[in-house]
Protein backbone atom coordinates (compact mmCIF):
# COMPACT_ATOMS: atom_id res chain seq x y z
CA UNK A 1 0.00 0.00 0.00
CA UNK A 2 1.21 3.53 -1.18
CA UNK A 3 -0.42 5.31 2.39
CA UNK A 4 2.48 3.46 4.42
CA UNK A 5 5.29 3.79 2.40
CA UNK A 6 4.66 7.52 1.46
CA UNK A 7 4.16 7.96 5.94
CA UNK A 8 7.93 6.14 5.98
CA UNK A 9 9.58 8.16 3.11
CA UNK A 10 7.85 11.05 3.84
CA UNK A 11 6.87 11.24 7.44
CA UNK A 12 5.74 14.50 8.07
CA UNK A 13 3.24 14.27 5.04
CA UNK A 14 -0.20 14.86 6.30
CA UNK A 15 -2.88 12.12 6.51
CA UNK A 16 -5.18 14.20 3.66
CA UNK A 17 -2.07 13.91 1.51
CA UNK A 18 -1.61 10.21 2.25
CA UNK A 19 -5.20 9.47 1.54
CA UNK A 20 -4.97 11.24 -1.86
CA UNK A 21 -1.42 9.71 -3.09
CA UNK A 22 -2.62 6.68 -1.90
CA UNK A 23 -1.52 4.46 -5.04
CA UNK A 24 -4.07 1.63 -4.24
CA UNK A 25 -6.42 4.62 -6.24
CA UNK A 26 -5.08 3.66 -9.18
CA UNK A 27 -3.97 6.82 -12.19
CA UNK A 28 -5.83 9.62 -12.03
CA UNK A 29 -8.21 9.67 -15.09
CA UNK A 30 -8.40 12.06 -17.57
CA UNK A 31 -11.18 14.67 -18.19
CA UNK A 32 -14.02 13.72 -20.68
CA UNK A 33 -12.82 16.26 -23.24
CA UNK A 34 -12.09 16.30 -26.86
CA UNK A 35 -11.65 17.83 -30.08
CA UNK A 36 -14.58 20.85 -29.96
CA UNK A 37 -17.27 20.38 -32.84
CA UNK A 38 -19.09 22.76 -34.71
CA UNK A 39 -22.77 22.52 -35.65
CA UNK A 40 -21.57 20.69 -39.56
CA UNK A 41 -19.61 18.41 -37.86
CA UNK A 42 -21.60 17.31 -34.78
CA UNK A 43 -24.34 16.55 -36.77
CA UNK A 44 -21.61 14.56 -38.75
CA UNK A 45 -20.69 12.71 -35.83
CA UNK A 46 -24.22 11.88 -34.21
CA UNK A 47 -24.77 10.44 -37.42
CA UNK A 48 -21.80 8.17 -37.49
CA UNK A 49 -22.41 7.36 -33.37
CA UNK A 50 -26.27 6.71 -34.07
CA UNK A 51 -24.66 3.86 -36.20
CA UNK A 52 -22.34 1.96 -33.79
CA UNK A 53 -24.38 2.41 -30.76
CA UNK A 54 -25.75 -1.14 -30.79
CA UNK A 55 -28.09 -1.07 -27.47
CA UNK A 56 -31.01 -3.44 -26.27
CA UNK A 57 -33.51 -4.09 -23.30
CA UNK A 58 -31.63 -3.68 -20.14
CA UNK A 59 -31.40 -6.79 -17.54
CA UNK A 60 -32.18 -6.78 -13.78
CA UNK A 61 -28.38 -7.20 -13.56
CA UNK A 62 -27.55 -4.31 -15.79
CA UNK A 63 -25.08 -1.96 -14.42
CA UNK A 64 -25.88 1.25 -13.42
CA UNK A 65 -24.21 4.75 -12.83
CA UNK A 66 -25.82 4.97 -9.32
CA UNK A 67 -22.72 3.76 -7.51
CA UNK A 68 -19.96 5.51 -9.47
CA UNK A 69 -22.49 9.19 -9.13
CA UNK A 70 -22.17 8.35 -5.11
CA UNK A 71 -18.31 7.17 -5.62
CA UNK A 72 -18.07 10.68 -7.55
CA UNK A 73 -19.91 12.79 -4.74
CA UNK A 74 -17.47 11.37 -2.08
CA UNK A 75 -14.25 12.44 -4.28
CA UNK A 76 -15.52 15.56 -4.99
CA UNK A 77 -16.49 16.10 -1.13
CA UNK A 78 -12.51 14.86 -0.28
CA UNK A 79 -11.33 17.35 -2.56
CA UNK A 80 -13.29 20.25 -1.46
CA UNK A 81 -11.77 19.55 1.87
CA UNK A 82 -8.22 19.54 1.25
CA UNK A 83 -8.27 22.29 -1.49
CA UNK A 84 -10.28 24.14 1.34
CA UNK A 85 -7.34 23.88 3.74
CA UNK A 86 -4.81 24.66 1.21
CA UNK A 87 -6.77 27.93 0.71
CA UNK A 88 -7.21 28.51 4.46
CA UNK A 89 -3.08 28.12 5.20
CA UNK A 90 -2.12 30.87 2.18
CA UNK A 91 -1.48 28.61 -0.54
CA UNK A 92 -2.14 29.72 -3.94
CA UNK A 93 -5.00 28.12 -5.82
CA UNK A 94 -5.87 27.18 -9.56
CA UNK A 95 -8.82 28.99 -10.96
CA UNK A 96 -10.31 25.24 -11.20
CA UNK A 97 -10.03 25.11 -7.53
CA UNK A 98 -11.64 28.38 -6.75
CA UNK A 99 -14.53 26.97 -8.90
CA UNK A 100 -15.19 24.19 -7.39
CA UNK A 101 -14.55 25.69 -3.75
CA UNK A 102 -17.38 28.32 -4.96
CA UNK A 103 -19.88 26.06 -6.23
CA UNK A 104 -19.64 22.95 -4.05
CA UNK A 105 -23.28 23.70 -3.02
CA UNK A 106 -24.30 23.05 -6.34
CA UNK A 107 -22.21 20.13 -6.88
CA UNK A 108 -23.68 18.39 -3.72
CA UNK A 109 -27.22 19.65 -5.05
CA UNK A 110 -26.71 17.54 -7.62
CA UNK A 111 -27.08 14.17 -6.36
CA UNK A 112 -30.65 14.76 -5.14
CA UNK A 113 -31.68 16.47 -8.52
CA UNK A 114 -30.40 13.17 -10.40
CA UNK A 115 -32.16 10.48 -7.98
CA UNK A 116 -35.48 12.60 -8.78
CA UNK A 117 -34.84 12.87 -12.13
CA UNK A 118 -34.20 9.48 -12.99
CA UNK A 119 -35.58 6.59 -10.40
CA UNK A 120 -34.23 3.17 -10.83
CA UNK A 121 -37.42 2.10 -11.93
CA UNK A 122 -37.08 4.64 -15.13
CA UNK A 123 -33.57 3.43 -15.49
CA UNK A 124 -34.37 0.39 -15.98
CA UNK A 125 -36.48 0.86 -19.30
CA UNK A 126 -33.49 2.64 -20.76
CA UNK A 127 -31.90 0.75 -23.90
CA UNK A 128 -28.59 -0.23 -23.08
CA UNK A 129 -25.47 -0.15 -25.04
CA UNK A 130 -24.07 -3.56 -25.90
CA UNK A 131 -20.21 -2.31 -26.55
CA UNK A 132 -17.25 -1.36 -24.86
CA UNK A 133 -16.42 1.31 -23.73
CA UNK A 134 -19.73 1.56 -22.00
CA UNK A 135 -21.20 -1.28 -22.21
CA UNK A 136 -23.78 -2.50 -19.88
CA UNK A 137 -24.72 1.52 -19.17
CA UNK A 138 -28.14 3.34 -21.15
CA UNK A 139 -27.78 4.21 -24.55
CA UNK A 140 -28.47 7.84 -23.50
CA UNK A 141 -25.49 7.95 -21.12
CA UNK A 142 -23.46 7.24 -24.46
CA UNK A 143 -25.07 9.95 -26.15
CA UNK A 144 -24.52 12.89 -23.36
CA UNK A 145 -20.96 11.79 -22.97
CA UNK A 146 -20.34 12.43 -26.76
CA UNK A 147 -21.66 15.70 -26.34
CA UNK A 148 -20.19 16.58 -23.37
CA UNK A 149 -16.84 15.63 -24.30
CA UNK A 150 -17.10 17.14 -27.81
CA UNK A 151 -18.34 20.50 -25.88
CA UNK A 152 -15.63 20.59 -23.17
CA UNK A 153 -18.81 20.36 -20.79
CA UNK A 154 -20.33 23.84 -22.28
CA UNK A 155 -23.99 23.41 -22.47
CA UNK A 156 -25.80 24.85 -25.66
CA UNK A 157 -29.23 24.38 -26.64
CA UNK A 158 -29.13 24.43 -30.18
CA UNK A 159 -25.95 22.53 -30.33
CA UNK A 160 -27.44 19.62 -28.31
CA UNK A 161 -31.06 19.97 -30.97
CA UNK A 162 -28.71 19.73 -34.00
CA UNK A 163 -26.80 16.61 -32.51
CA UNK A 164 -30.11 14.80 -31.40
CA UNK A 165 -31.86 15.58 -34.55
CA UNK A 166 -28.17 14.14 -36.65
CA UNK A 167 -28.14 11.33 -34.35
CA UNK A 168 -31.63 9.97 -34.65
CA UNK A 169 -31.40 9.89 -38.62
CA UNK A 170 -29.46 6.50 -38.26
CA UNK A 171 -30.61 5.53 -34.59
CA UNK A 172 -34.10 6.14 -32.70
CA UNK A 173 -34.32 7.25 -29.45
CA UNK A 174 -37.06 6.65 -27.15
CA UNK A 175 -39.17 9.33 -25.68
CA UNK A 176 -38.34 7.69 -22.14
CA UNK A 177 -34.26 8.68 -23.68
CA UNK A 178 -35.41 12.43 -24.36
CA UNK A 179 -36.65 13.12 -20.65
CA UNK A 180 -33.88 10.70 -19.36
CA UNK A 181 -31.29 13.05 -20.95
CA UNK A 182 -31.08 16.30 -18.62
CA UNK A 183 -30.67 14.11 -15.52
CA UNK A 184 -28.22 11.69 -17.42
CA UNK A 185 -26.15 15.29 -18.63
CA UNK A 186 -26.27 16.12 -14.84
CA UNK A 187 -24.42 12.74 -14.37
CA UNK A 188 -21.92 12.91 -16.71
CA UNK A 189 -20.81 16.17 -16.01
CA UNK A 190 -20.32 15.11 -12.01
CA UNK A 191 -18.28 12.41 -13.64
CA UNK A 192 -16.32 15.17 -15.55
CA UNK A 193 -16.14 17.48 -12.25
CA UNK A 194 -14.88 14.59 -10.72
CA UNK A 195 -12.09 14.01 -12.71
CA UNK A 196 -10.65 17.35 -13.13
CA UNK A 197 -11.08 17.74 -9.41
CA UNK A 198 -9.13 14.57 -8.76
CA UNK A 199 -6.33 16.07 -10.55
CA UNK A 200 -6.23 19.28 -8.68
CA UNK A 201 -6.18 17.98 -5.55
CA UNK A 202 -3.43 15.19 -6.62
CA UNK A 203 -1.25 17.37 -8.63
CA UNK A 204 -1.34 19.83 -5.58
CA UNK A 205 -0.68 17.01 -3.00
CA UNK A 206 2.54 15.99 -5.05
CA UNK A 207 3.86 19.45 -5.22
CA UNK A 208 3.49 19.36 -1.92
CA UNK A 209 5.02 16.57 -1.33
CA UNK A 210 8.35 18.08 -3.55
CA UNK A 211 8.15 20.94 -1.31
CA UNK A 212 8.96 18.89 2.05
CA UNK A 213 11.55 16.97 0.17
CA UNK A 214 12.91 19.81 -0.79
CA UNK A 215 12.64 21.82 2.76
CA UNK A 216 15.41 18.31 3.64
CA UNK A 217 16.65 17.51 0.63
CA UNK A 218 20.46 16.92 1.75
CA UNK A 219 18.96 14.33 4.04
CA UNK A 220 16.89 12.84 1.69
CA UNK A 221 18.81 9.39 0.11
CA UNK A 222 18.83 8.88 -3.53
CA UNK A 223 17.43 5.66 -3.33
CA UNK A 224 14.26 6.91 -1.21
CA UNK A 225 13.93 9.33 -4.39
CA UNK A 226 13.05 7.02 -6.28
CA UNK A 227 11.14 5.16 -4.10
CA UNK A 228 8.49 7.67 -3.85
CA UNK A 229 9.22 8.44 -7.86
CA UNK A 230 7.54 5.10 -8.27
CA UNK A 231 4.63 5.52 -5.64
CA UNK A 232 3.09 8.69 -7.31
CA UNK A 233 3.92 6.94 -10.76
CA UNK A 234 0.69 4.72 -9.73
CA UNK A 235 -1.51 7.87 -9.10
CA UNK A 236 0.00 8.87 -12.39
CA UNK A 237 1.81 12.53 -10.48
CA UNK A 238 5.39 11.66 -10.78
CA UNK A 239 5.73 14.49 -13.61
CA UNK A 240 4.08 17.07 -11.45
CA UNK A 241 6.67 16.37 -8.55
CA UNK A 242 9.50 16.44 -10.66
CA UNK A 243 8.33 19.55 -12.09
CA UNK A 244 8.07 20.97 -9.02
CA UNK A 245 11.35 20.05 -7.75
CA UNK A 246 13.02 21.34 -10.49
CA UNK A 247 11.13 24.88 -9.91
CA UNK A 248 13.06 24.55 -6.41
CA UNK A 249 16.44 23.12 -6.60
CA UNK A 250 16.93 25.71 -9.77
CA UNK A 251 17.00 28.34 -6.92
CA UNK A 252 19.29 26.04 -4.93
CA UNK A 253 21.93 25.15 -7.17
CA UNK A 254 24.73 26.30 -5.38
CA UNK A 255 24.10 25.14 -2.17
CA UNK A 256 22.49 21.77 -2.61
CA UNK A 257 24.89 18.40 -3.52
CA UNK A 258 25.18 18.34 -7.19
CA UNK A 259 24.06 14.56 -7.22
CA UNK A 260 20.45 15.68 -6.39
CA UNK A 261 20.93 17.81 -9.30
CA UNK A 262 22.10 15.04 -11.69
CA UNK A 263 19.25 12.72 -10.45
CA UNK A 264 16.69 15.50 -11.43
CA UNK A 265 18.26 15.82 -14.65
CA UNK A 266 18.41 12.12 -15.43
CA UNK A 267 14.92 12.31 -14.23
CA UNK A 268 13.31 15.14 -16.18
CA UNK A 269 15.56 15.69 -18.93
CA UNK A 270 13.23 18.72 -20.12
CA UNK A 271 11.80 20.93 -17.17
CA UNK A 272 10.88 23.84 -19.94
CA UNK A 273 8.53 21.60 -21.98
CA UNK A 274 6.73 19.63 -18.92
CA UNK A 275 6.25 23.38 -17.40
CA UNK A 276 4.80 24.54 -20.67
CA UNK A 277 2.50 21.21 -21.05
CA UNK A 278 1.70 21.82 -16.96
CA UNK A 279 0.68 25.64 -17.66
CA UNK A 280 -1.41 24.44 -20.84
CA UNK A 281 -3.08 21.37 -19.23
CA UNK A 282 -4.08 23.51 -16.39
CA UNK A 283 -5.79 26.30 -18.26
CA UNK A 284 -7.57 23.79 -19.90
CA UNK A 285 -8.57 22.19 -16.90
CA UNK A 286 -9.90 25.76 -15.59
CA UNK A 287 -11.98 26.22 -18.33
CA UNK A 288 -13.70 22.52 -18.12
CA UNK A 289 -14.55 23.17 -14.29
CA UNK A 290 -15.94 26.51 -15.03
CA UNK A 291 -17.98 25.20 -18.23
CA UNK A 292 -19.21 22.32 -16.02
CA UNK A 293 -20.30 24.04 -13.23
CA UNK A 294 -21.94 27.09 -15.53
CA UNK A 295 -23.91 23.72 -17.56
CA UNK A 296 -25.21 22.37 -14.12
CA UNK A 297 -27.03 25.75 -13.61
CA UNK A 298 -28.19 26.08 -17.63
CA UNK A 299 -29.77 22.32 -17.24
CA UNK A 300 -31.80 23.58 -14.56
CA UNK A 301 -33.12 26.72 -16.65
CA UNK A 302 -33.38 24.83 -20.16
CA UNK A 303 -37.19 24.47 -21.72
CA UNK A 304 -36.76 20.89 -21.80
CA UNK A 305 -40.30 19.70 -23.17
CA UNK A 306 -39.17 22.54 -26.08
CA UNK A 307 -36.02 20.82 -26.64
CA UNK A 308 -38.14 17.58 -26.69
CA UNK A 309 -40.47 17.98 -28.91
CA UNK A 310 -38.11 19.31 -30.98
CA UNK A 311 -35.66 16.45 -31.32
CA UNK A 312 -37.75 13.65 -30.25
CA UNK A 313 -38.87 11.69 -33.51
CA UNK A 314 -42.21 10.26 -31.63
CA UNK A 315 -42.95 13.99 -30.42
CA UNK A 316 -42.58 15.18 -34.40
CA UNK A 317 -44.19 13.14 -35.89
CA UNK A 318 -47.45 13.15 -33.14
CA UNK A 319 -47.12 17.00 -33.39
CA UNK A 320 -47.84 16.53 -37.59
CA UNK A 321 -51.53 15.55 -36.23
CA UNK A 322 -53.26 19.31 -35.37
CA UNK A 323 -55.67 17.10 -32.89
CA UNK A 324 -52.98 16.21 -30.83
CA UNK A 325 -50.72 19.40 -31.11
CA UNK A 326 -54.10 21.27 -29.88
CA UNK A 327 -54.73 18.64 -26.98
CA UNK A 328 -53.66 19.74 -23.20
CA UNK A 329 -50.25 18.80 -22.27
CA UNK A 330 -51.60 16.18 -19.82
CA UNK A 331 -53.83 14.35 -22.20
CA UNK A 332 -50.85 14.84 -24.94
CA UNK A 333 -48.91 12.50 -22.19
CA UNK A 334 -51.20 10.23 -21.42
CA UNK A 335 -51.49 9.44 -25.36
CA UNK A 336 -47.78 9.41 -25.93
CA UNK A 337 -47.32 6.71 -22.99
CA UNK A 338 -49.87 4.74 -24.27
CA UNK A 339 -47.73 4.94 -27.29
CA UNK A 340 -44.63 3.37 -25.45
CA UNK A 341 -46.41 1.26 -23.86
CA UNK A 342 -47.61 -0.05 -27.20
CA UNK A 343 -44.26 -0.18 -28.63
CA UNK A 344 -42.39 -2.06 -25.68
CA UNK A 345 -45.26 -5.05 -25.67
CA UNK A 346 -45.02 -5.02 -29.95
CA UNK A 347 -40.82 -5.05 -30.33
CA UNK A 348 -41.77 -2.02 -32.33
CA UNK A 349 -39.85 1.37 -32.29
CA UNK A 350 -42.31 4.44 -30.94
CA UNK A 351 -42.15 5.74 -34.29
CA UNK A 352 -44.00 3.34 -35.90
CA UNK A 353 -46.38 2.53 -33.25
CA UNK A 354 -47.40 6.21 -33.66
CA UNK A 355 -47.56 6.13 -37.54
CA UNK A 356 -49.58 3.36 -37.29
CA UNK A 357 -52.21 5.21 -34.98
CA UNK A 358 -51.85 8.59 -36.99
CA UNK A 359 -53.15 6.50 -39.61
CA UNK A 360 -56.52 5.01 -38.03
CA UNK A 361 -57.05 8.55 -36.93
CA UNK A 362 -56.51 9.61 -40.64
CA UNK A 363 -58.78 6.95 -42.17
CA UNK A 364 -61.54 7.73 -40.14
CA UNK A 365 -61.25 11.76 -40.27
CA UNK A 366 -64.18 11.83 -43.02
CA UNK A 367 -66.07 9.79 -40.54
CA UNK A 368 -65.68 11.95 -37.82
CA UNK A 369 -69.67 13.61 -38.30
CA UNK A 370 -71.11 10.40 -37.51
CA UNK A 371 -68.72 10.08 -33.95
CA UNK A 372 -68.49 13.58 -32.93
CA UNK A 373 -65.25 13.69 -34.35
CA UNK A 374 -63.91 10.67 -31.50
CA UNK A 375 -62.38 8.03 -33.71
CA UNK A 376 -59.78 11.38 -34.69
CA UNK A 377 -58.25 11.85 -30.77
CA UNK A 378 -55.37 9.60 -30.16
CA UNK A 379 -57.49 8.26 -26.51
CA UNK A 380 -60.19 6.11 -28.73
CA UNK A 381 -57.26 4.43 -30.09
CA UNK A 382 -55.22 3.93 -27.10
CA UNK A 383 -57.75 3.42 -24.68
CA UNK A 384 -61.35 3.90 -25.97
CA UNK A 385 -63.33 1.82 -28.39
CA UNK A 386 -60.84 1.56 -30.99
CA UNK A 387 -58.21 0.03 -29.25
CA UNK A 388 -58.91 -3.25 -30.40
CA UNK A 389 -58.54 -2.29 -33.64
CA UNK A 390 -55.54 -1.00 -32.95
CA UNK A 391 -53.79 -3.57 -31.01
CA UNK A 392 -54.65 -6.14 -33.80
CA UNK A 393 -53.09 -4.15 -35.93
CA UNK A 394 -49.61 -4.00 -34.37
CA UNK A 395 -50.15 -7.40 -34.06
CA UNK A 396 -50.93 -7.77 -30.75
CA UNK A 397 -53.90 -9.61 -28.75
CA UNK A 398 -55.23 -8.26 -25.13
CA UNK A 399 -56.42 -11.08 -23.05
CA UNK A 400 -59.57 -11.26 -22.20
CA UNK A 401 -62.24 -11.06 -18.92
CA UNK A 402 -65.65 -12.01 -18.97
CA UNK A 403 -66.00 -11.25 -22.98
CA UNK A 404 -64.65 -8.13 -22.63
CA UNK A 405 -60.69 -7.06 -23.84
CA UNK A 406 -59.69 -6.31 -20.32
CA UNK A 407 -55.98 -5.63 -20.20
CA UNK A 408 -54.57 -7.74 -16.93
CA UNK A 409 -52.68 -4.32 -15.43
CA UNK A 410 -55.50 -1.79 -16.07
CA UNK A 411 -58.10 -4.39 -14.18
CA UNK A 412 -55.40 -4.15 -11.20
CA UNK A 413 -55.24 -0.48 -11.69
CA UNK A 414 -59.14 -0.08 -10.95
CA UNK A 415 -59.80 -2.87 -8.14
CA UNK A 416 -56.66 -1.62 -6.34
CA UNK A 417 -58.31 1.43 -4.39
CA UNK A 418 -61.57 -0.62 -3.50
CA UNK A 419 -59.84 -3.35 -2.08
CA UNK A 420 -57.44 -1.30 -0.40
CA UNK A 421 -60.41 0.25 1.46
CA UNK A 422 -62.10 -2.92 2.00
CA UNK A 423 -59.25 -4.11 3.69
CA UNK A 424 -58.97 -0.79 5.90
CA UNK A 425 -62.65 -1.26 6.40
CA UNK A 426 -62.88 -4.72 7.31
CA UNK A 427 -60.08 -4.19 9.70
CA UNK A 428 -61.27 -1.14 11.48
CA UNK A 429 -64.60 -2.74 12.04
CA UNK A 430 -63.66 -5.98 13.51
CA UNK A 431 -61.04 -3.87 15.80
CA UNK A 432 -64.25 -2.16 17.13
CA UNK A 433 -65.91 -5.06 17.16
CA UNK A 434 -63.38 -6.91 19.36
CA UNK A 435 -62.74 -3.95 21.72
CA UNK A 436 -66.64 -2.49 22.51
CA UNK A 437 -68.09 -6.08 24.12
CA UNK A 438 -65.38 -6.07 26.10
CA UNK A 439 -65.22 -2.25 27.54
CA UNK A 440 -68.99 -2.35 27.89
CA UNK A 441 -69.14 -5.60 30.20
CA UNK A 442 -66.51 -4.27 32.57
CA UNK A 443 -67.75 -0.55 32.91
CA UNK A 444 -71.60 0.21 34.06
CA UNK A 445 -73.43 2.23 32.03
CA UNK A 446 -73.13 5.53 34.51
CA UNK A 447 -68.96 4.98 34.30
CA UNK A 448 -68.23 8.40 31.88
CA UNK A 449 -64.84 6.27 30.82
CA UNK A 450 -67.65 4.17 28.82
CA UNK A 451 -68.88 6.85 26.97
CA UNK A 452 -65.33 7.93 26.25
CA UNK A 453 -64.96 4.48 24.95
CA UNK A 454 -68.20 4.74 22.73
CA UNK A 455 -66.96 8.39 21.43
CA UNK A 456 -63.31 6.77 20.51
CA UNK A 457 -65.15 3.73 18.40
CA UNK A 458 -66.90 6.09 16.42
CA UNK A 459 -63.56 8.21 15.78
CA UNK A 460 -62.01 4.73 14.46
CA UNK A 461 -65.08 3.83 12.31
CA UNK A 462 -65.04 7.61 10.91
Amino acid sequence: MAQPELLRLVAEAPAALRDILDGARGAVQPPIRSEIFGLQRFAQHGRSLGETHRAARASSRSATFFPRLRSNILTLREAHRYIGVQASTGYDISPAAEWLLDNFHLIEAQLKEIHDGLPRRYFRALPVLLDEPLAGLPRVYGVAWAFVAHTDGAFDEELLVQFLCAYQETRELKLGEMWALPTTLRVVLIENLRRLADRVDTNKAAREVANLCCDRIESFPLQALDELLLLLEQRGVAKVFLAQMAQRLIDRRGATDSRYHDWLRLALPDPAALQAQHSADQAADNLSVSNAVTSLRALGDADWPDIVARTSALMRLMLTSPVFEAEHAATRDQALHGIEVLARRSGRGEVAVAQTLLDFMNSTADAQSADGGESTVPSHWLRGAGRPALVRALGLREPSLFGRAMPWRALRRRVALPAYLALLLAGTLGLVAWLLPRSMATLPASDPALWLMLLGAMLMLF
